[in-house]
């Protein structure tokens, strides 16, 4: 899931960007066996590509539908090996109306699979919000499944983020922690549950042709040889300033745990804000 651009978002004074993440990085968290158990990508709170690496929380009563989808070529989807996740249909919305202190909460369907629902909050404080210049801080949690050992990732992440110079675009850096050690176990038996995660995401740049507004680059990584480890880069293309398609490849730190066994996927993710009652 991608940031799209609302009032609130980021800073307390400007609209900024919200991700992949999306909660759509975007973590997808599938239940079929491979290799070690299960196969993780994301089911998304805000995110930045891959990863849910930014500081913004979703604005106020403001709804955020997500579909995202990570394929490649192979053999067909449902058959053995096919390199494909399942679809990421999710719906993230803010939940405090304050300046200083924001919170979002979110949930997401990953279909098909045995159990495919997900959880994920989160609270954000603006940049400048606690003094001038402070940056953005988040604090939440997401792949919240509802399958011990089967779904159950339970992923805590703390990030930091600034404004790039001109007001649009950002960089982010923080960590996440995985709570089951049972799902954190990688192709080569070793728990990995601890990572960084690092974003950024360029100035807009303007278009201005009709429906297409303008497009922004986003790239991101989430450290860690596990189900989530991986990084990615890509084109948003913003075709009014709340529907965005983001699409790039997303490179990942442990295969063998990826659908098919494929060292990359293809993403193509829509993201789409309803901001209801606004002018």
């Amino acid at each position: 899931m991608n940031p799209i651009d609302v009032p609130s978002r980021g800073s307390a004074e400007a609209p900024t960007r919200r991700a992949l993440a999306r909660p759509a990085f975007r973590l997808l968290v599938v239940s079929g066996a491979i290799a070690a158990g299960s196969s993780a990508a994301h089911a998304t709170p805000s995110t930045t590509y891959w990863a849910p690496s930014t500081a913004s929380c979703q604005a106020w009563a403001v709804p955020h539908v997500t579909y995202d989808t990570y394929f490649g070529k192979g053999p067909a989807a449902g058959s053995q090996g096919a390199p494909n996740y399942p679809i990421d249909t999710g719906l993230t919305v803010g939940f405090l109306p304050y300046k200083k202190i924001q919170g979002e909460a979110g949930f997401d369907l990953l279909l098909p699979s045995d159990y495919p629902a997900y959880f994920n909050a989160k609270l954000c404080t603006p940049e400048s919000s606690l003094f001038k210049g402070s940056p953005g801080i988040s604090f939440g949690i997401y792949n919240v499944g509802t399958k011990g050992d089967v779904s159950n990732y339970n992923v805590l992440h703390l990030m930091l983020q600034k404004t790039l110079p001109g007001g649009s675009g950002y960089v982010a850096a923080g960590l996440y922690h995985g709570l089951n050690e049972t799902l954190f176990t990688n192709s080569e038996g070793k728990v990995v549950r601890t990572g960084a995660m690092v974003a950024v995401v360029s100035p807009d740049i303007p278009v201005g042709l009709k429906g297409l507004k303008k497009i922004t680059f986003a790239a991101d990584v989430q450290t860690g040889k596990n189900a989530l480890g991986g990084w990615g880069f890509g084109a948003n293309f913003y075709f009014t300033d709340t529907i965005a398609l983001l699409t790039g490849p997303v490179f990942y730190l442990d295969k063998a745990l990826q659908p098919g066994g494929r060292s990359w996927l293809w993403t193509a993710q829509l993201d789409v804000d309803i901001p209801l009652g606004r002018k």
